[in-house]
């Protein structure tokens, strides 16, 4: 087993080569995922878990409980709340309330593969700038009046928006718990990554239908970068996003479907990310 050493990453991309220790490293680093193919020079390309190289690495979290998250939500129950979310959210004034009572009833209804639900740890004081904010910079865009001076308030108020959905995503990945308290995680993805992700999935939509997966390695790549106890990886493809979507848009134009679209299409989302034990912290 002297190598060099070779493996697949997230985007199917072949890196190497690599030392022994330098293949090890990256598996205690959470480089490697355990499902990566990896071969050694003429080899046979073979699971990070069960690789000879990398075995008694993963071998805690092989024994762990790993696989999608579960979303249960009640098509009235999702419906009404998000009505009422939204509504919260534009008076400006209820919207840390209506925030985190929204998002921590989400929570509660998402769970580990284990089967444990999640819950969401937070204070107001820890969040109502981002609620409040959103919907104060928000009622920017619908106030414009088409004249220079309203273009770039406009325009500031969306850059504004973006970095406080940065703060949110920050936010909500700190304050996740599970029931056995053992999740603890955080985003580490840097700000203006995520504003570069942002801008090129609003360019994307002038391509009708390239945009759904630009979305989707948007979404690899957040799941990518949440990072702790556990780490998460987005398996949804584009075509399965640009279909579904598509539904989704046209089962919401009817009052009457919009209920079961919303649940159809946010559990759908859930399922398609895949949460396992970190190596880093197993090893």
């Amino acid at each position: 087993m002297d190598g060099p050493f070779f493996f697949s990453d997230r985007l199917g991309d072949r890196r190497g080569p690599f030392t022994p220790q330098e293949l090890a490293d990256l598996a205690r680093a959470g480089e490697i995922p355990a499902n990566a193919l990896v071969w050694s020079q003429g080899g046979e390309p073979t699971p990070a878990h069960r690789h000879p190289a990398l075995a008694a690495i993963f071998a805690p979290v092989a024994g762990g409980v790993a696989g999608p998250l579960k979303a249960d939500f009640p098509i009235w129950g999702l419906c009404w709340r998000f009505i009422v979310f939204l509504f919260g959210v534009a008076l400006i004034i209820p919207a840390p309330w209506a925030g985190l009572w929204f998002y921590r009833w989400l929570a509660g209804q998402v769970g580990l593969p284990g089967g444990q639900r999640l819950s969401l740890t937070s204070t107001l004081g820890a969040c109502w700038f981002i609620f409040a904010g959103i919907g104060l910079f928000q009622s920017f865009g619908v106030a414009g009046n088409g004249s220079e001076a309203a273009y770039w308030v406009d325009l500031a108020a969306a850059l504004i928006n973006v970095a406080l959905g940065f703060a949110l995503l920050r936010w909500f990945c700190r304050s996740l718990r599970s029931q056995s308290g053992d999740l603890n995680i955080a985003f580490e993805g840097d700000f203006w990554a995520y504003l570069g992700w942002t801008l090129l999935v609003g360019l994307s939509f002038v391509t009708i239908f390239l945009w759904a997966w630009v979305v989707k390695f948007q979404l690899r790549w957040l799941c990518r970068n949440v990072r702790g106890t556990h780490e998460f990886e987005f398996i949804g493809s584009g075509l399965e996003i640009l279909w579904r979507t598509l539904v989704f848009g046209l089962g919401a134009m009817l009052l009457v479907t919009f209920p079961w679209a919303l649940a159809w299409y946010a559990r759908w989302l859930v399922s398609q990310i895949i949460v396992r034990p970190s190596v880093a912290t197993a090893a």
